[in-house]
């Protein structure tokens, strides 16, 4: 059986909304610079076409992602807990260092623009679930190991979710 996704309301809405953009809206896009560069003729020279083919191709492929995020996620609600799990902005010290980083824990296919996603089951989030705020923390990184201190544990305001459909 595939592994279950937790996710907060907040992600399980911002990927509803972008499958919902990419299938009304971006499919729309990309069928009409298909059609333009076929347009052009002479297909084994047509840069446009294999550009519009590309991006077809990661349109659908995002899209595939997306339903298969959505066929084993479920939403989890914040605990009220100050304690690291699945919806929270960790900020902590390098011990090292005395830098801080700041990062959401969150499942894979879950993109935030705004800062760096670590899921659960990678080294960082395996190291830190579970933790709060002055606890350290010991993990093994591409560069080594390194260790942590906890400063902060927060959770996003809860929002309303509905069900959602993957039909076309």
């Amino acid at each position: 059986m595939a592994q279950e996704i937790p996710m907060t309301a907040v992600d399980y809405k911002r990927l509803k909304d972008e499958i919902e953009l990419l299938k009304s809206q971006e499919r729309g896009r990309i069928r009409e610079e298909l059609a333009q560069a076929r347009s052009y003729g002479d297909f084994s020279e047509n840069a446009e076409l294999e550009m519009a083919k590309q991006a077809h191709s990661a349109l659908e492929g995002r899209i595939k992602q997306l339903e298969g995020i959505f066929e084993r996620a479920y939403v989890i609600e914040s605990t009220g807990l100050a304690q690291v799990a699945v919806g929270a902005t960790v900020t902590a010290a390098d011990l090292e260092t005395l830098d801080e980083i700041c990062f959401n824990i969150g499942a894979n296919g879950i993109h935030d623009p705004d800062g760096i996603v670590v899921t659960p089951d990678s080294p960082l989030g395996k190291g830190f679930m579970g933790k709060a705020a002055e606890d350290e923390v010991e993990v093994e990184t591409p560069a080594g190991k390194r260790r942590y201190r906890v400063v902060a544990v927060e959770f996003a305001a809860p929002v309303a979710t509905q069900e959602i459909s993957f039909t076309d």
